[in-house]
């Protein structure tokens, strides 16, 4: 049964390939987009979803998150142990089985449970996501990752409103977990073949007081990004498909930023995200730039905490920074829901 807890190594004709780190960047990609697909789809079902079991729907996204901040930096040790490449498939087989047991969730309980399980296979994705990356590339080819795994987020988040509009008015909020699988399978095959061997030798080194501006910068980031995307599915009165479009244009900023712009700072971020709020142009153009600005901050954050830790430690530092990523979604979650109570 060694087999059961031993990493796989790469073929090795795509470890000998010049372009092979970019595949493990393009593997963890997939659990980028997955778990924020399936982070922002819920949101645009949360009506149906509290109108099918007579429950509060907010639960159903933060019985996920809790779990979720709980374990990511228990996770992220135990990858730098034992490996990150098997805790991240791991992770793939999880998320993808308790996604399954969403959709024939018989009630809320049920439902909640599932939610939890999901949880704890995202943790063992998210807690080895920026370490796999951080540890694939050069130094000076970090920040360009780090933005690609970010995009990839933003990519998540963007198609979690239109399609969560789109299949929950046509398929049922089932769908809005459904699509999960296909994702899962396919990732799960990446992971076998384009992750390389992770484990490293134990380090004692900590995380220190350097990573707190960029973890809290982390957290201000994703609380901004979340708020509107949870709250103005409540508060616009257009069908569903077009709720999508207006909210994925959030996202679609943040996409864009992480992806092309590497240079400028978490200052320059800041301030495009604050002009945003004040331009006179249509509700989409401002999410679009504040967007943008959003999309500039986290990567700079993210790179700034990785490089305040050993390379042994990649795995905690990750947890650290989607510990931040969680608490910020869900601080962003929580104060849409009050504003959506206080003023409905």
């Amino acid at each position: 049964m060694n087999w059961f807890v031993t990493e796989s190594p790469r073929p090795a004709w795509i470890a000998r390939r010049s372009y092979a780190p970019w595949l493990v960047i393009a593997t963890v990609c997939f659990g980028a987009f997955m778990g924020q697909l399936d982070a922002s789809i819920v949101t645009l079902a949360f009506p149906a979803m509290s109108a099918h079991f007579h429950a509060d729907p907010e639960w159903i996204s933060l019985s996920y998150l809790i779990t979720l901040v709980a374990l990511l930096v228990p996770m992220g040790r135990i990858a730098d142990r034992v490996g990150r490449k098997i805790v991240y498939i791991y992770g793939f087989a999880l998320f993808t089985g308790a996604s399954v047991a969403c959709v024939y969730a018989p009630g809320f309980d049920a439902l909640i449970a599932a939610r939890i399980a999901q949880a704890v296979g995202a943790a063992m994705l998210q807690a080895n996501s920026v370490a796999l990356v951080t540890t694939a590339v050069a130094p000076e080819q970090r920040r360009r990752a780090l933005g690609v795994q970010a995009a990839a987020q933003a990519a998540g988040l963007a198609a979690g409103p239109l399609l969560g509009g789109y299949l929950t008015e046509n398929f049922g909020w089932q769908a809005v977990f459904a699509i999960n699988v296909p994702i899962g399978v396919v990732a799960l095959i990446a992971g076998h073949y384009l992750l390389p061997r992770t484990k490293t030798a134990r380090d004692k080194g900590k995380p220190t007081w350097q990573v707190l501006p960029g973890l809290t910068g982390v957290l201000l980031t994703y609380a901004a990004l979340f708020a509107p995307m949870t709250l103005l599915p409540f508060t616009m009165r257009q069908p569903l498909a077009q709720i999508g479009l207006t909210v994925a244009a959030l996202p679609l900023g943040f996409a864009i930023a992480a992806t092309l712009l590497s240079r400028p700072g978490i200052r320059t971020g800041a301030l495009i995200a604050a002009i945003a709020l004040i331009l006179p142009v249509p509700q989409v153009v401002q999410l679009v730039v504040a967007g943008i600005g959003l999309g500039i901050i986290a990567p700079a954050c993210t790179k700034r905490v990785m490089s305040a830790l050993p390379e042994g430690s990649a795995g905690v530092g990750s947890g650290l920074v989607n510990v931040a990523r969680g608490l910020g979604t869900a601080l962003g979650v929580a104060v849409a829901t009050l504003l959506v109570h206080t003023f409905q």
